[in-house]
């Protein structure tokens, strides 16, 4: 019995010992975990400040996102919906467009983040026949080199194609959003 409690007493130190031995191993995978961790928090939290609030919504849970929608008036979450679900049908070409383009605006002064809001009201006030052909025009302008852009908008076809305010709503949008990047 003495030798049993004796053997039994020299397995724990050995285990003991074995486990103790261990420890600064564990600690080290421990550490480098937690600052795997660290690093994956901080990346998402990189990516989390730069995301449109498309990207955000997509990284929520379905929960989250009833929530959010639940938190909004009847009219705008239909809205909300209609958008969501036209940006989906969208070929993977244009989503990327419109990421890109966003990210551009966001990128602007707050001054001109709201002339270009002014400029998107103006816009969706065009009636709706003129809208795709001004848009049409925005992008070719945006194209084209200054010099080519100036020269197009101070021809005589352009100023008889479109009225003055969309002359000036043109002239503003290329300025605030120049060519494409």
């Amino acid at each position: 019995m003495r030798r049993s409690v004796s053997i039994a007493g020299l397995c724990a130190v050995l285990l003991a010992g074995t486990a103790f031995g261990q420890r600064p191993e564990a600690a080290e995978r421990a550490a480098r975990a937690e600052a795997r961790a660290a690093k994956r928090a901080a990346a998402k939290e990189r990516a989390k400040a730069t995301d449109t609030p498309l990207e955000r919504w997509q990284r929520m849970t379905p929960e989250e996102r009833q929530r959010a929608l639940a938190k909004l008036p009847p009219e705008r979450r239909r809205e909300l919906q209609q958008k969501l679900q036209q940006f989906r049908s969208l070929p993977p070409e244009e989503r990327q467009q419109l990421r890109e383009r966003y990210q551009s605006f966001s990128q602007l002064p707050p001054e001109q983040q709201n002339h270009a809001r002014e400029l998107f009201r103006q816009f969706n006030s065009l009636p709706e026949d003129r809208r795709p052909i001004v848009k049409r025009e925005f992008e070719e302008l945006r194209s084209m080199p200054e010099a080519e852009r100036s020269a197009r908008m101070n021809s005589e076809a352009f100023r008889s194609r479109y009225s003055t305010a969309e002359q000036q709503m043109l002239q503003d949008l290329t300025r605030v959003f120049g060519s494409p990047r």
